[in-house]
């Protein structure tokens, strides 16, 4: 390597040095490829208050919402890497579109400089109190007696998390079900509520409440384990799928090239943040399950999850136009 060369290098090591020690010295934006009161939108914005108290700094939440997240997550990627410009990105978005999209305007692997870990919550299979079965045994029963009958319902549409996640379902046990998409979570479920379609997945924090007042009935989680605050119901593995598991889940990541300094002081900023009782209450609320993880290991969960999630668009055949 050339003198010039080695002194270009070191200056640029230096300058990266000395902006990782003075960061942040301005608000810092965070984007949340989704609309504001989504799920994702407000189980991040408590954990985004507390980095801004730990960074003495505003964090400042901009929803930049689009079908499939798409929108928002490119404008991160596009972001200049100075440490000012994070975004939220979950399975949706760094993993499912990668292969449900023929083609994305961004790279979920190439793109980002991925930081950490925040939440995960698993889906679970709900029913409208009228809607007959009562189990999950009862309704994979009921459904092949009624193939073609029933219908399931997807909260954001073809793609989503919920739809895939049905569409395992009907892989797995081999049902002939009718895929149902919504607009949104809040008009699915209003038409699960009321019986206008049979069934959906939605995460465990948006329906809790309605199952615990008895409006809806649920079958069974897509966690590895039953959870601690609904033990008496049992998860899809141990009611005839085996292997079954989706689990929604939600990180930070930041435009690729941003200075290793400020990543590693992000994650330190968002596993403190994790821990105090604002979020921790927060998530509480919201049946959220925090994660605190390194950098490292968000990447190779981020590759894991978009090679598993692969398969699964593979076995449905459901893909973007």
């Amino acid at each position: 390597m050339k003198i010039s060369q080695c002194l270009a290098l070191l200056a640029l090591t230096l300058s990266t040095a000395v902006q990782a020690q003075s960061w942040p010295n301005k608000p810092i934006k965070l984007i949340i490829p989704y609309a504001a009161g989504s799920g994702p939108d407000v189980a991040t914005r408590p954990v985004a208050e507390q980095i801004g108290r730990i960074l003495k700094q505003p964090v400042i939440v901009e929803n930049l919402a689009s079908a499939g997240g798409i929108v928002g997550t490119r404008t991160v990627a596009k972001a200049a890497p100075d440490g000012y410009t994070f975004g939220f990105g979950n399975n949706i978005t760094l993993a499912v579109n990668a292969s449900f999209y023929r083609s994305l305007p961004y790279d979920p692997i190439k793109d980002f400089a991925p930081v950490g870990l925040l939440f995960d919550n698993p889906y679970i299979l709900v029913a409208g109190k009228d809607f007959k079965p009562n189990s999950i045994q009862e309704f994979m029963a009921y459904v092949k007696q009624n193939p073609g009958k029933v219908n399931f319902a997807s909260g954001t549409g073809v793609g989503s998390g919920s739809h895939l996640t049905g569409e395992m379902m009907k892989a797995v046990g081999g049902l002939d079900i009718t895929h149902v998409p919504y607009k949104s979570g809040s008009m699915a479920l209003s038409d699960v509520v009321s019986g206008r379609v049979d069934v959906m997945f939605d995460n465990v924090n948006g329906v809790q409440q309605f199952i615990n007042n008895g409006t809806l009935k649920a079958f069974a989680v897509t966690s590895p384990k039953r959870l601690p605050t609904m033990p008496n119901v049992p998860t899809m593995a141990e009611s005839g799928f085996p292997n079954f598991e989706a689990v929604a889940w939600g990180g930070i990541v930041a435009p690729k090239g941003t200075p290793q300094a400020i990543i590693a002081r992000m994650n330190e900023a968002i596993g403190q943040a994790l821990k105090t009782p604002e979020v921790v209450q927060a998530n509480a609320a919201m049946s959220l399950n925090p994660i605190s993880s390194t950098p490292e290991a968000f990447t190779a969960f981020i590759a894991a999850e978009t090679k598993r999630w692969a398969e699964t668009v593979k076995v449905s055949g459901a893909r973007a136009e």
